[in-house]
């Protein structure tokens, strides 16, 4: 999606800045105790009270609003009222928040998508660290996407990081061009693979970096949506939606509260 209309850029901010409201939100939520579960029923109040739709329940028949994944869970993890946080534990929070519109009489979305990888009470130094250095990665992609860079710029950012702390770097999953459809061309490597698909002001991308404490190799749950780590060590994962403009990226999900780095 190539957006160069002043009302279509102003209902993509707004998706966007929902998105991150939403995720600080429950950010402050997440402690020991809590369920994955009433963090997902606070997500989908919070989407839908601000007249906006959870963009990932029914998306390919997911069944929740956000993705919880914790520790070893990389992304994709499904809510559970079973499933209750843990001193010590890292969870992933993913979550997508849909303005529609329309288009020639017909329902158009812009979608903002974003995630972060939060820390339970206290965590072990090494684990704050890997969460500090895949957020670091992130804005270290942002940086690069500028008009006229390549999407070999964007996973070469990434790779540094990732390869200056010796972690594993997720390889099967990556960011992605954001569509009405949600999903769109072009899929974002977290790593060089020699694009030279160049960045145009008016493109929305998903740029986001996971980084594993182990091993790079990970694979799904019989859940069919679960994505672990194959050594069941921890992992990270942090996102936001950008809208490439003639100046440079607009982080379109930014947290009230955050400082990109």
């Amino acid at each position: 999606m190539i957006l160069t209309d002043e009302a279509d850029i102003e209902l993509i901010r707004r998706a966007g800045n929902l998105a991150g409201k939403v995720l600080e939100y429950l950010s402050t939520l997440v402690s020991p105790g809590i369920s994955t579960w009433e963090l997902d029923e606070a997500a989908e109040k919070a989407i839908r009270d601000a007249g906006a739709i959870p963009t990932f329940k029914g998306y390919r028949n997911f069944p929740a609003t956000i993705c919880t994944s914790i520790n070893e869970e990389v992304v994709h993890g499904i809510p559970n009222k079973n499933k209750l946080l843990k001193e010590g534990d890292v969870i992933s929070i993913d979550i997508g928040a849909t303005v529609r519109s329309t288009k020639d009489g017909k329902p158009f979305d812009f979608i903002g998508d974003t995630a972060v990888t939060l820390p339970v009470g206290k965590i072990a130094p090494g684990i704050n660290k890997l969460l500090q250095d895949t957020q670091k990665s992130l804005y270290a992609a942002i940086a690069a996407c500028q008009p006229g860079h390549t999407l070999d710029d964007i996973g070469g950012a990434v790779e540094d990081v990732a390869i200056a702390g010796s972690y594993g770097l997720v390889r099967d999953y990556g960011g992605h061009g954001i569509g009405p459809s949600y999903h769109e061309e072009p899929f974002i490597f977290n790593y060089r693979t020699g694009s030279k698909v160049k960045l145009i002001p008016g493109m929305v991308i998903a740029v986001e970096p996971m980084f594993n404490q182990g091993g790079d190799k990970v694979k799904t749950k019989a859940d069919g949506w679960t994505v672990v780590t194959q050594d069941y060590k921890p992992s990270a994962h942090f996102e936001h939606s950008l809208l490439i403009r003639e100046s440079g990226p607009e982080i379109l999900t930014r947290r009230p509260s955050e400082i990109p780095g």
